[in-house]
């Protein structure tokens, strides 16, 4: 029976495929575009100069919030037989969170907690671009320093890194590991997307994947000086350092992801996703894909990209509502940090928010987005990367530089023999817990893959 199924599916899948190739077009080495701009008005010269920035939010700004989150209009009443997240953000939870948001938050101390980084902005193709450079102390004497790009994604910001930014700075204080090298460390620059954080938005369409990558590079070759970098990524973060990997490979030693973009243009890739999914034991070799199907992630993907397809299509009409209410705010983007974190939470009526982060880590997250007005500008990317084919034909493009991945147990992970179609895979791993914010979630566990990775390729 096993063998009429793979028989059955491989016609089915070369058909498919058939078609797939038809409208897709070719798949040639990705001509991208080599400059852009998306500042105000016409093309003007930017201003090369790099200058120290500090966060430092107006008293007016933060007692404004205060008054919005005490007179949130919230006027539904929980589902009797409901108490989890199946329809969303539990009002029982959303009020929890409201009152600690009220009563108990203390954004000063999240603000000095980010202004203990070192943190800059310069200007690239007419935006603002804001990031955190990172370097090792002084005293600490390491004698390997990699400059080292990290990317975060949506719905998150630089404050995801705020764990894992020490550890790679200084491994022998922050993880005091001896299965790592005592002479290695990075100096980490984090940007803003821009469009997030405090990223100036672009004031220009085609913002995409492709634009951030090449700005990131300007920033660490033109700005930094850096010949050459890793670059690590997850979520959004991964599609921008793995277009900075196939746009500019000279320029990087190596591309780590925890999370990794699969587009098979090629028939071979595309019966190994499928036959795996009727036979995983025989395609793949990781007992953690014994049970691997595509229909069960299409099945998932359905249920949970509600998201995706409004974000997609029309972002400046849902930016717009939640740009005007600090709890609307906090209920689609926490429910997301639910879901993403554990698809099980679900089920919990507190969507188990606090079971992998703190109430303050989790609203700092939000006040980041909602201080500087920018959740219409984030969702907006969403809408760039359907609308540009770039994205989608250099996604299709073999990596040749090394590559790394890193699966956390409930993100949406990938066998090693599926990645390998689409890169040069020199070091992977599968670890028994996490989720998508491994960064925020697992930092020590997300460093120290990072390190063992370069080890490797430097």
């Amino acid at each position: 029976m096993a063998t009429k199924q793979v028989i059955f599916f491989g016609a089915l899948s070369i058909a498919i495929y058939g078609l797939y190739s038809i409208f897709s077009g070719s798949h040639e080495k990705v001509i991208f575009p080599e400059d852009g701009y998306f500042g105000t008005d016409d093309k003007k010269p930017d201003n090369p100069a790099i200058a120290p920035f500090k966060i430092n939010v107006l008293n007016s700004s933060l007692q404004e919030l205060k008054s919005r989150l005490k007179n949130a209009r919230i006027g539904h009443s929980q589902l009797e037989d409901v108490d989890n997240f199946e329809y969303g953000f539990s009002l029982s939870t959303l009020r929890k969170f409201q009152d600690y948001w009220i009563n108990h938050y203390d954004w000063r101390k999240y603000e000095e907690k980010l202004n203990s980084f070192p943190q800059f902005t310069t200007q690239i193709e007419g935006l603002k671009i804001h990031f955190i450079h990172a370097k090792p102390p002084s005293k600490a004497g390491y004698k390997r320093v990699i400059p080292l790009l990290i990317v975060h994604g949506w719905p998150g910001n630089v404050f995801e890194f705020y764990k894992i930014i020490p550890m790679l700075t200084d491994p022998r204080t922050h993880l005091q590991s001896k299965e790592l090298p005592d002479d290695l460390a990075f100096e980490v620059i984090a940007p803003s997307i821009p469009g997030y954080g405090w990223s100036e938005q672009p004031r220009k369409s085609g913002f995409s994947q492709i634009a951030t990558a090449r700005i990131f590079n300007k920033l660490m070759v033109e700005r930094l000086k850096f010949s050459k970098y890793v670059a690590q990524g997850g979520d959004w973060g991964s599609a921008v350092v793995s277009s900075v990997g196939r746009m500019y490979p000279e320029r990087v030693f190596g591309v780590h992801l925890n999370m990794a973009f699969l587009m098979p243009n090629k028939v071979i890739p595309f019966l190994h996703s499928v036959v795996g999914s009727i036979v995983p034991q025989l395609v793949f070799s990781a007992p953690e894909f014994a049970d691997y199907s595509m229909k069960k992630d299409f099945m998932l993907l359905l249920k949970e990209s509600g998201y995706f397809h409004i974000q997609a299509s029309k972002p400046d009409t849902v930016g717009v509502a939640l740009n005007d209410s600090p709890i609307g705010l906090m209920a689609y983007v926490l429910e997301k940090f639910s879901t993403w974190t554990n698809p099980s939470f679900v089920s919990l009526s507190d969507g188990g928010l606090e079971r992998k982060f703190t109430k303050d880590e989790l609203l700092t997250v939000i006040m980041i987005y909602w201080l500087n007005g920018n959740i219409l500008s984030s969702q907006r990317y969403y809408k760039e990367f359907i609308r540009d084919p770039l994205n989608t034909e250099l996604a299709n493009q073999y990596m040749s530089v090394p590559c790394a991945y890193a699966g956390f147990k409930h993100d949406i992970r990938q066998p090693v023999e599926l990645l390998r179609h689409s890169m040069n895979v020199t070091h992977y791993t599968l670890f028994n817990d996490g989720g998508h914010f491994a960064a925020l979630e697992a930092p020590r566990q997300l460093a120290t893959d990072v390190f063992q990775f370069v080890q490797k390729v430097v």
